[in-house]
């Protein structure tokens, strides 16, 4: 009996030594390399030039129509009212578009407010409508235009327009030329010297603004800049913490490594001498880490790529819980906001087709949105901003751990704007969910790119602050198990989670649309056909308006683009607005409701490139409204 028992012992011990030193090999292996991948370029230059060239144009059209409403509302003014003229001058203040703004009679100034640098109505040359325009004309270096209307009481209202709006929201993309065909504004590739559009190739694509007779010329051949090519930053690691406790120590062990970013249990490090193969494969052999991977790249998800950065100021936070939210579901249930009539805002009815498409009328007739706050992961929001300012709840910068969410890139402040822009405010455009509250989180910087670390702090941050939705613009096509453990904790706490697609015409799955606990969507355009440039897959959940979509744009700005990043906020919106009709819903319910009250596109039934089809507003909201 003890010598079956000192043998089974024996056994035992053997086994367990094999498999220490099986173990051990693995752990020492090292064949460590990290997942490459290579997406196919399936888009064709021309094709995204043509797209880019379009919102250009349409971008310059929204711009002249804004400088007529405000002419047209400031010439209604007596200007001679001390204190209306205090009023107009901080307007102008507010849209510096206007260097001058002047009201003639019989060819004589009668009222003025600015400086007009050239005041000569016979430059007034080209005619679109009821108003008119000069050509461009520089002075020190500063490009200007005039732009006149006549009133029905005979007066004229002129103003001198500054173009720096223009030359800023082409700038690296594209040139304009004038209806002389002289160029005004160029690009910043230093080798476009094109002086008329005679110089132009033939193999560029180009767009007229028909109110002016302009033309835009896109000469952008490479969308994604080289630094978005290397998918993770170099000689870098995400690291978590199994016990927040242990990290001083473990630091203290580990010295050669550079503490990039701290936020307990979660760290960015650095070696300098390892290479990020190296690193990863060192600290997975760590018994105190729970991840430890590269740090992934995440950028933004629209074809518009270049910006000028914009100043920065703070906003004071909001306090409200989804909790409380939740249990005001049955004392509040005939005390939402919501809208009877088409909203005033002047980019609705000639712009924003995106929301007719989608059946929203109907749907605002039900639900505004009041209530729920909607967490826009993206490079922040401009808090300035006269069509959401008011709109905004406390924010996060995942970069520095402040408050500081101001937007120097403007693809932020445009997807808040679709998501819940103010609404039925006679100026600009209307948001979907219009009466949310939008939490802006800025996990991408000022060149719209950001990693799966800032990402995830981000996730984090807005969950504590008990958002009911989180829309991200934004991927990469790297797996991370940090983002996705981010995104697991933000499903279980019941956030609605909201991805886009991808912009690059692949089967290939971006993350975090990857990941099953979060609906993906895929981009359409006007005649509901899916956007030559979406991604699609088993993955995509919906499709929601993706091209030529009007939107925020920062300095109080309007701007169009195209994207899965704008198709993305749509649903997000319309998630918000479903929590506010029906706040008893789990965010699987949520889902559901959207997946079948979805209009069916392609194929019948779910297709990998529409979904379950095009979201539909009205058909979703009818369908909780008992």
């Amino acid at each position: 009996m003890l010598w079956r028992m000192a043998k089974s012992v024996l056994i035992v011990g053997l086994v367990g030594i094999g498999l220490a030193i099986i173990g051990r090999a693995l752990i020492d292996d090292n064949g460590y390399t990290i997942q490459s991948k290579k997406i196919p370029e399936d888009l064709e230059v021309s094709a995204m030039n043509h797209l880019m060239a379009e919102d250009l144009s349409m971008t310059t059209s929204m711009f002249l129509k804004q400088l007529s409403s405000q002419m047209q509302r400031w010439a209604n003014q007596d200007l001679e009212d001390q204190e209306l003229q205090t009023k107009f001058k901080e307007e102008v203040r507010e849209h510096p578009h206007f260097h001058g703004f002047a009201i003639l009679e019989n060819e004589k100034v009668i009222s003025q407010v600015g400086q007009i640098e050239r005041m000569d109505v016979t430059k007034l040359t080209h005619r679109h409508m009821k108003s008119n325009f000069s050509d461009p004309y520089s002075i020190d270096g500063k490009q200007y235009m005039l732009m006149g209307e006549t009133l029905e009481d005979g007066r004229t209202v002129l103003g001198e327009i500054d173009l720096s709006f223009v030359k800023s929201f082409v700038k690296g993309l594209a040139s304009v030329a004038d209806a002389t065909g002289t160029f005004f504004v160029s690009g910043a590739d230093p080798e476009v010297e094109w002086e008329t559009t005679e110089d132009i190739p033939e193999n560029l694509e180009a767009e007229t603004v028909p109110e002016l007779g302009w033309q835009i010329v896109v000469h952008s051949d490479n969308h994604k800049p080289e630094q978005f090519q290397q998918p993770f930053y170099e000689k870098q690691a995400v690291i978590k913490f199994k016990k927040r406790e242990v990290a001083s120590t473990w630091f203290t062990e580990n010295q050669d490594l550079l503490v990039l970013e701290d936020n307990n249990p979660l760290f960015v490090v650095e070696s300098k001498t390892e290479s990020t193969e190296q690193l990863i494969q060192r600290l997975r052999k760590e018994y105190d880490l729970a991840i430890a991977e590269p740090n992934y790249k995440i950028s933004k998800q629209v074809i518009l790529f270049s910006t000028d950065p914009n100043e920065r100021r703070h906003t004071p936070p909001r306090q409200t819980t989804r909790e409380q939210n939740r249990s005001r579901a049955g004392d509040e249930e005939d005390q939402h906001n919501v809208l009877t009539t088409k909203p005033n805002d002047e980019f609705f009815e000639p712009y924003q087709w995106n929301l007719d498409q989608i059946e929203i009328d109907e749907g605002w007739n039900l639900s505004g949105g009041q209530g729920i706050k909607i967490a826009v992961l993206d490079t922040g929001v401009d808090p300035n901003h006269l069509d959401i300012a008011e709109k905004l709840g406390p924010g996060y910068n995942s970069f520095d751990d402040s408050s500081d969410f101001s937007d120097a890139h403007g693809h932020g402040t445009h997807v808040a704007g679709v998501a819940a822009a103010l609404t039925n405010n006679v100026t600009g455009i209307a948001g979907v969910s219009w009466d949310s509250t939008i939490l802006p989180v800025k996990v991408l910087n000022d060149e719209g790119e950001g990693s799966s670390f800032e990402v995830a702090k981000g996730i984090y941050w807005a969950v504590e602050q008990g958002a009911d939705v989180i829309n991200m613009s934004l991927g990469d096509y790297y797996s991370s198990d940090l983002l996705h453990d981010a995104i697991r904790y933000a499903y279980e706490q019941d956030v609605v989670l909201i991805a886009a697609s991808g912009n690059d015409n692949v089967e290939d799955p971006m993350y975090p649309a990857q990941y099953e606990e979060v609906f993906t969507v895929a981009a359409v355009d006007e005649a509901k056909n899916r956007a030559f440039f979406s991604n699609y897959g088993e993955h995509v959940d919906i499709s929601a308006p993706g091209e030529h979509i009007p939107s925020l744009f920062p300095d109080n700005n309007y701007v169009v683009m195209s994207g899965t990043s704008m198709a993305a906020p749509h649903v997000a919106g319309l998630a918000g607005l479903i929590r506010s009709l029906r706040p008893d819903l789990t965010n699987e319910e949520v889902y559901e409701v959207m997946r079948s009250t979805a209009k069916d596109l392609g194929t019948d039934g779910r297709d990998p490139y529409y979904g379950y089809g095009e979201i539909d507003i009205a058909a979703a909201l009818k369908s909780i409204a008992n």
